[in-house]
């Protein structure tokens, strides 16, 4: 195998020391903290716990304690019910309910509710 020559030997270690450098740049705050919150599941914790409250207000007091908020999948809401006839009452509020959480979580998308008979959490 040949001997790279004095230029691209040269050319290499400043290529190295370029690529070294790249990862000693400072990074702006907010980028870490944004990732350190992902890798630790904080920013999703507390977003399971704005859409609990959220979701309080939006069905009100009656039905809150017979409900729980589940999982959010492509806008579609599962919703845990104590029992058919909290799942009936949930149906024919469904529209109010959903207007009521869009305004509350814009970001969320939520398109339906989609109640199940469950342990309530």
């Amino acid at each position: 195998m040949e001997e790279p020559s004095p230029e691209e030997q040269e050319q290499w270690n400043l290529a190295q020391i370029r690529q070294r450098r790249s990862r000693l740049t400072a990074k702006p705050i907010g980028s870490v903290v944004r990732r350190l919150m992902t890798q630790s599941g904080y920013g999703q914790t507390q977003a399971v716990q704005v859409l609990r409250e959220k979701w309080a207000e939006a069905v009100g007091p009656t039905l809150a304690p017979r409900s729980s908020p589940g999982n959010l999948t492509r806008g579609v809401l599962q919703v845990h019910v104590a029992d058919s006839a909290t799942m009936q009452e949930l149906s024919f509020c469904k529209r109010q309910i959903i207007q009521s959480l869009r305004s509350a979580l814009p970001d969320s998308n939520i398109t339906d509710i989609r109640p199940r008979v469950g342990t309530i959490s």
